[in-house]
C-alpha cells in the first residue's frame, strides 16, 4: 500500500542511487520541485534540473556549513517574500564559466564535501546557495529542507539541491500537485511530499523527552504521571494512565489545558476524563500545554501519537483526538479500537498530600546484548522489556538485588539505545552496577528503580555519550548512598 513510509524510502532509494526525485507541497497548489542530492549531482541530473525547472539551481546547506563556508545572506533578499534564506552564489574555483551542466554538477559536489573551504568558491556564480533551519522540516516545511532532510536520513551529505519544477501547461507558472505527479508517472521519477518527510521523521525518530515520572495515589488507585516536552514542536504534556484492569481496550483521551503547572490538575476536564478511563478499567488521560513556538501546530497531531506509543499502546480508543492525530496513528503503525466507551464519570480529586509512590521493581533473566556498554566502559546487566510495561523510558538511579541477596547500586537506562537504534531498537533494562564486575548472563535479576534522573537522549557522538553516561553514574553514587538505602 502507497503511504508516506514507502513514498519516502523509494526517494532514499533514488537519491542514493544519484536519480532526481519529484517533492510535492503541503497544499495541491503549492509548488513543485525537482530535488537531487548534491554529492551525487552529475552532468545528466543536472541538465535535466535546468531544462525542466526554472532554470535557477540551489543548493540547501544547513546553517554550520554555511558559516563554515562563508555563505552570507544574500545582500537585499526577501526572505519574507521568498520564505528560503538564500545566500550569495557561487562557482566552485575552477577553468569554465560556471553555468555549464557539468560545472554546476561540480559546484554542487564540493558544496556538499565536508573538507571544501570557503577559498575553494568564487562569488558570485552560477548555484544559489540556502541556509536551511536546523530543526528541517520540523521547523519550516520548504525544499531546501525537505531536500537536506531527505539525503540526511539517506546516509548521504547533508547538501541538497532542488529547482522549481516549470508548469507545461503553462510554461508562466510553477507546476502544482497533480502536474507534478503526472510528470512525475511520464519520466518515471518516483514522487514525495514535504508533509511525507514530516511523518517519516517523526516516526522513526524521537522527539519527545521524558522531564519527570512519579506515581499518585487517588480514588481510583494509583495514576502513573509522566510529564514529556517535544523537541518537536515546543509543547509540554502529561499523560496520567491507570493501569489496566481488564481486557477492555485502554480508553486515551486528550485535554488542552492551558495550567503551566506539572501537576494532576483537578480541573472538570482533566478529572471527568481521568473518571472516565477508570470506568473503561485503564487507560490514559493526555494533557497538552501548549507553547508558542513558531513551529507548525500539525506537530501536536504527531506528538499525541508518539506519547501514546511511549505509553506502550499499539491499540486503543480514542477520545477528543484531533482527527489528523487519529490518521497519524494509522501512519504510526498504530490502530483505534472501538470496543472502549466514554461514559459520564463524576469529578476525581486528588490530594495534595498524597504518598508519592515510585515504579515497581522489574525482574528478569539478564541476556546478552550488542556490547555496546563494555565497548563505552559502561558494563550493563540487560533485561528485555515489554513493550506494554509502563515504567517510563529514561535514565534512573537504583539498585539491583543478585539470586544470593546481594544488593549493588546501579544506574539504570530504560529505553530502546536511541543513540545506536532510534525507535527501531528492543526495548530494554541495561543495569549497569557500580563497583560489580563479575559475570551475570542467564541470572536472574531484580532492579529496583528508585530516583529517575533524566529522560532518553540521542546524543551526537560517542563521546558526549560517554560523558552522559558518566554524570549518570556520578548522580547515582549521590542518591544512592548505601546499597539498603
Amino acid at each position: 500500500m502507497d503511504c508516506p513510509t514507502t513514498r519516502v524510502q523509494r526517494a532514499l532509494s533514488d537519491l542514493s542511487a544519484g536519480r532526481p526525485v519529484v517533492l510535492t507541497g503541503t497544499a495541491p497548489d503549492s509548488d513543485a520541485h525537482i530535488v537531487l542530492a548534491a554529492e551525487k549531482a552529475t552532468v545528466e541530473s543536472v541538465a535535466f534540473l535546468v531544462r525542466f525547472g526554472s532554470g535557477l539551481v540551489c543548493a540547501a546547506l544547513p546553517g554550520g556549513d554555511c558559516n563554515r563556508l562563508q555563505l552570507t545572506t544574500m545582500t537585499g533578499a526577501d526572505r519574507d517574500h521568498t520564505g528560503t534564506d538564500y545566500t550569495v552564489s557561487v562557482d566552485a574555483d575552477r577553468p569554465g564559466t560556471g553555468i555549464s551542466a557539468s560545472d554546476r554538477a561540480h559546484t554542487l559536489r564540493c558544496l556538499a564535501e565536508p573538507t571544501t573551504s570557503a577559498e575553494a568558491f568564487t562569488r558570485p556564480g552560477h548555484v544559489l546557495a540556502a541556509r536551511t533551519a536546523h530543526g528541517g522540516v520540523l521547523d519550516h516545511r520548504r525544499p531546501a529542507e525537505a531536500s537536506v532532510d531527505l539525503a540526511t536520513i539517506a546516509g548521504l551529505s547533508r547538501a541538497g539541491t532542488f529547482t522549481a519544477l516549470v508548469s507545461e501547461q503553462d510554461p508562466t507558472a510553477i507546476a502544482g500537485t497533480d502536474e507534478a505527479e503526472s510528470f512525475a508517472h511520464a519520466h518515471q521519477l518516483g514522487v514525495v511530499s514535504i508533509d511525507d518527510v514530516v511523518i517519516y521523521r517523526r516516526i522513526t525518530e524521537l522527539h519527545m523527552a521524558t522531564e519527570f515520572a512519579f506515581v499518585r495515589g487517588s480514588k481510583h488507585g494509583d495514576v502513573n504521571c509522566i510529564g514529556y516536552r517535544s523537541d518537536a514542536s515546543g509543547h509540554e504534556y502529561i499523560a496520567y494512565t491507570i493501569e489496566s484492569s481488564t481486557d477492555t481496550a485502554p480508553l486515551i483521551s486528550f485535554v488542552q489545558d492551558l495550567d503551566p503547572a506539572p501537576h494532576l490538575s483537578a480541573t472538570d476536564r482533566v478529572a471527568e476524563a481521568l473518571s472516565a478511563v477508570s470506568d473503561n478499567g485503564g487507560g490514559t488521560v493526555v494533557v497538552a500545554r501548549p507553547r508558542a513556538s513558531g513551529r507548525p501546530n500539525t506537530s501536536l497531531d504527531a506528538d499525541l501519537v508518539e506519547i501514546v506509543r511511549e505509553c506502550g499502546y499499539r491499540s486503543g480508543a480514542l477520545h477528543n483526538f484531533p482527527a489528523a492525530a487519529r490518521t497519524m496513528m494509522w501512519h504510526f503503525g498504530l490502530s483505534i479500537s472501538s470496543s472502549a466507551t466514554v461514559s459520564p464519570a463524576a469529578e476525581i480529586r486528588i490530594p495534595t498530600d498524597s504518598c508519592i509512590r515510585q515504579p515497581s521493581r522489574v525482574v528478569g533473566e539478564v541476556v546478552r546484548g550488542d556490547q555496546r556498554g563494555r565497548e563505552l566502559g559502561f558494563r550493563t546487566a540487560n533485561l528485555e522489556l515489554a513493550d506494554s510495561n509502563t515504567i517510563a523510558d529514561g535514565v534512573w538511579a537504583g539498585h539491583c538485588t543478585l539470586p544470593d541477596g546481594t544488593v549493588v547500586a546501579a544506574a539504570v537506562s530504560v529505553g530502546r539505545r536511541p543513540t545506536f537504534y532510534g525507535r527501531s531498537g528492543i526495548r530494554l533494562v541495561e543495569a549497569h552496577l557500580l563497583d560489580f564486575s563479575g559475570d551475570l548472563y542467564g541470572v536472574t535479576l531484580t532492579v529496583q528503580l528508585d530516583h529517575w534522573m533524566r529522560g532518553q537522549t540521542t546524543f551526537a557522538s560517542k563521546e558526549e555519550l560517554v560523558a552522559a553516561l558518566s554524570a549518570d553514574v556520578i548522580r547515582t553514587r549521590s542518591l544512592i548512598r548505601s546499597p539498603s538505602s
